[in-house]
Order: structure tokens, then sequence, then C-alpha cells
């Protein structure tokens, strides 16, 4: 849709001329789903209603469906399970079809149960009260988490790891968790990723579940004087010019969880920004992330005057809009199609 369509009715203009587009080629509306793009409430706070009110706007003119990328709304803020089934509540009262949301989160799941009840689209409320009464009773005083560490990591279920981590580190030493527990259930998911056994939503929920683990670490470690866990330090940046971060803040959450330091200067970083601080800090290693073709070149831009400076510096890039032929072109040391080539790409450089 473009972050150039901050009004709902920017939104109409944008998908008209995607729906013009799409009957040329003898698509009928109603096989069309149009994207109203959602942005973060943490950095584009007065977008995240427009989009709402893009969907009646686009479904009242046209037979298509509507979808959103419903969880980005709260990336960047605490507690996005809250944010995230009420961005999912009030986006289902605008008309919204098809979320694209977490479906092993219970709070998101209950959401849509109950918004099926309260629309009348759940008939006499059956398929709620069919699955409410059949779900087991829990047993809220009872923390006591059978499964094995790495299991629940794998698993992504975010509420047992706190719980299973604090239990192991009454009887293991903190590293010894890193080692035989996080990072071999990292390895595990990330060659299933690798093979496609699972994809992006259920590699990042993994991700952001051994974090709630890894950081219990960190403040154990620190409580006992110990140095915090650190691989390495890495500065991650999206070139000057392009503000899309998502696949970036991918890859920061996966190497923070495998032990590495990351200096995340952030999007739309200058180029003079990022080489002072890779001087500073004396850096090894650069991930630069462009997702718009008219930033590649401030990414070519950014490894000429890196390399000037740090010649050893090794640079790793990432984008939509990059391939293996091209980030050779622009002298970029290695080529990340995802988040997990960027991790075997640090393993590499520091040797871990």
């Amino acid at each position: 849709m473009g972050v150039s369509a901050k009004t709902a009715e920017k939104r109409l203009e944008i998908a008209s001329k995607i729906i013009d587009k799409a009957k040329e080629f003898k698509i009928p509306e109603e096989n069309i789903i149009i994207d109203c793009l959602v942005l973060t409430a943490s950095a584009a706070q007065e977008s995240v209603m427009e989009t709402l009110k893009a969907i009646p706007l686009i479904k009242s003119k046209y037979r298509v469906k509507t979808t959103l990328g419903a969880s980005n709304v709260s990336f960047g803020l605490p507690n996005r399970k809250l944010i995230n089934s009420t961005y999912l509540a009030i986006a289902l009262g605008y008309g919204l079809d098809a979320p694209i949301t977490d479906s092993t989160s219970e709070i998101i799941m209950d959401t849509v149960r109950s918004f099926k009840v309260i629309t009348n689209q759940d008939k006499e409320c059956r398929e709620y009260i069919d699955f409410y009464n059949k779900m087991p009773k829990k047993d809220k005083g009872n923390k006591k988490i059978d499964k094995d560490l790495k299991q629940i990591i794998i698993d992504g279920l975010k509420d047992e790891v706190y719980f299973k981590t604090k239990e192991l580190l009454k009887t293991m030493d903190s590293m010894d968790i890193v080692d035989n527990y996080l990072i071999k259930a990292l390895d595990i998911v990330g060659e299933k990723y690798d093979r496609k056994d699972i994809f992006l939503p259920q590699l990042i929920r993994s991700a952001e579940t051994v974090k709630i683990s890894f950081d219990l670490i960190k403040e154990k470690l620190k409580e006992e004087g110990r140095d915090e866990i650190s691989k390495g330090k890495i500065v991650l940046s999206t070139v000057k010019g392009d503000i899309h971060d998502i696949g970036k803040n991918i890859v920061k959450i996966l190497l923070e969880n495998y032990g590495f330091d990351i200096i995340d200067l952030g999007k739309d970083v200058d180029i003079k920004e990022i080489v002072n601080v890779v001087i500073k800090e004396d850096i090894k290693l650069v991930g630069l992330s462009a997702l718009m073709t008219t930033t590649v070149k401030s990414m070519e831009e950014t490894i000429k005057e890196i390399k000037k400076y740090k010649p050893k510096c090794s640079i790793m890039v990432g984008g939509a809009v990059l391939n293996e032929k091209y980030s050779k072109m622009i002298k970029a040391n290695y080529y990340c199609k995802d988040a997990k080539e960027a991790v075997n790409v640090a393993k590499e450089i520091f040797k871990v």
C-alpha cells in the first residue's frame, strides 16, 4: 500500500489503482485481497486508525476482501499481546476479513471467538460454548512445568518458558542453561526453518520465547557479578532513505538470542553515523538492510565508506530488493536471504 498513504482516503485511492490493474488481467474483484497496511503505533501512531478507516471505504466501493498484518501494530511496545488483541477486535469491527496474526496465541483466538459470538456469526454461541466447555481447568497455583526447556522454546510457549527457566536456575549454572538448552533449541528451530517444516511466524515466536529465558539469565548473571553474555558486537542498520525495519528487527532478535551484542542504529541512518560507530566500537561485522530499490545505492555508498575507514570489517546485507549477485556488485562480504543466514554469518565471523 506504501508508507505515503497516510490517510484512509489515500489508501482507497491506491487500492483502486491495484483493483483496476488486476481487472486488466481478468481478475474479478471478489478474488482480490487488499492489505491496508498496518504501521506501528510506536512510530506512526496517527496512522493506526486511518488503516482501519480505509477498510469500510474500500469494501463499500468494491467486492474485495481485506487483510492486515495485525500484530505489526505493537512492534517496539511492551505487552504486545494486549495491543494486538485490542487492535484485532477493532479491526474485525471495521470489517476486516482475513487478519494475519498469531493463531497460537490464546488471547488472539479468545478475541476471535468472542467477536463471532457478539456479531452473530457463531449461531447460538455453539462454537464458543463447545470450545470453552472442553478446555481443561488451569491450576494457577501450580507453576511446575513438565516440558523440557528446549521443547518449550521450539514450541514457542512464552508463558511456560519463564517458569521453567526460573526452575532450572535454582539447580543449574546460567551458562550451562544457555549452552545446553537455549542455543541447542535455536539450532533445532533454525534447522526446521531451513527444511521448511516451520515458517517465519514460528521462527519469530521461538526467538521471542527464548528471549524471555535469556533476559532472566542475564539478570541472574548480573546478581552474581559475572559478565553478561556476549559473543561479539554487531552493528545493524537500515540504510539512509529507507524506513523499513521489520526485517532488521527480526535479525536483531535472533542474533541477540545467540548471545551477540547488537548495536541497533535504527532506520534511515546517515552514512557518517554508521561509520563513526563502526570505528568507535571497533566493529568486526555490520548488517545493512534495504527494502526499497531507491535506497540500494545508499547501501553501496555505506559499504564503500565503511571499507575506507575499516577495511577488515565484514558487511552482510539483506532485504527484498537484493540478491547474491547484486550484493557482490556493491562489494558486500555476505548476502543473507533471511535472519537465520545472518546468524550463520555471525557464527563464522566470531568463530562460535
